[in-house]
């Protein structure tokens, strides 16, 4: 449960204090379904990945891109929230080599970390994303091997696209609750 949080509050922190000014309308709308995504956009939104720290230093973190439908398809194993990669043309998963991570308690936390840099990169460059979560439910993390034919642990997963015109989109809603903001 911490490291969720922690997760959280790195990747909320992510959001809030850069200046990137079109982040809010672009996280979480739907899809053009009909304009890919570069191959030197998917570089340049992994660069930020790996340019973010790990615990301990670890670097254990591995990405897939995924581009090809039935492979999204295959993804979708026990996951009903996974509505974005019926129209998403690029999903990059962020896995982990357990085996050779240093300090496995904290893998979690370093992929929130990487998807956090992700999702600011790809904002600046006009795209749209929904970050999906995968661990730590097993029929998710068993789809997700399965379809991508791997051994790693598959942590979370990244839609990516160009937005699609005149959707509707929640992260345009300010959802800022003072009960739970606590000042000390």
């Amino acid at each position: 449960m911490l490291k969720r949080i922690i997760v959280c509050l790195v990747a909320l922190f992510l959001l809030t204090t850069t200046a990137f000014a079109d982040t809010r309308t672009t996280l979480h709308s739907g899809y053009d379904e009909g304009k890919p995504v570069s191959d030197d956009a998917i570089h340049s939104i992994l660069t930020s990945a790996f340019s973010m720290p790990t615990g301990g230093n670890q670097r254990a973190l591995e990405f897939f891109v995924v581009t090809d439908r039935d492979v999204m398809k295959g993804m979708k194993g026990g996951n009903p929230w996974s509505q974005a990669l019926d129209s998403a043309p690029c999903v990059i998963v962020v896995a982990a080599d357990v085996d050779s991570a240093h300090y496995s308690e904290l893998l979690e936390m370093d992929a929130g970390i990487a998807a956090g840099a992700m999702l600011i990169h790809a904002a600046d460059l006009g795209l749209t994303t929904c970050v999906l979560s995968i661990a730590p439910q097993e029929e998710r993390i068993a789809s997700v091997r399965s379809a991508l034919g791997t051994e790693l642990l598959p942590i979370l997963m990244i839609a990516v696209g160009y937005p699609a015109v005149d959707v509707t989109t929640s992260a345009s809603i300010d959802n800022w609750d003072d009960a739970q903001v606590h000042w000390k």
